[in-house]
């Protein structure tokens, strides 16, 4: 976003996007609706996660902002890793 490059803790994640934990001053106006790539690493995934993601929605939380990300352009293979784990979530609670 804003051509920058920001490494951030997922807070959620489903097929229609993630929610990400940022601090306000990262972002500075609200950028609602702006467009940018989204990788999304992680071990519990099976594979990295490449997509356009817009701005939906912010939400404050304390001194942090809750950005919620909805995927614009994804491959079907990587919406089928978001569904095998959330699926894993829901057969083992602790894992979420």
């Amino acid at each position: 976003m804003g051509g920058k490059t920001l490494r951030l803790p997922a807070a959620d994640i489903s097929v229609s996007g993630v929610g990400v934990l940022i601090e306000e001053r990262i972002f500075g106006a609200k950028p609602s609706g702006e467009v940018g790539l989204c990788r999304i690493d992680s071990p519990d995934l099976g594979g990295s996660i490449e997509a356009f993601v817009s701005v939906m929605r912010i939400r404050r939380i304390g001194s942090l902002n809750l950005v919620g990300l909805r995927f614009e352009s994804i491959s079907d293979d990587e919406l089928e890793l978001i569904r095998e784990y959330k699926r894993k979530c829901r057969a083992s609670p602790a894992a979420s």
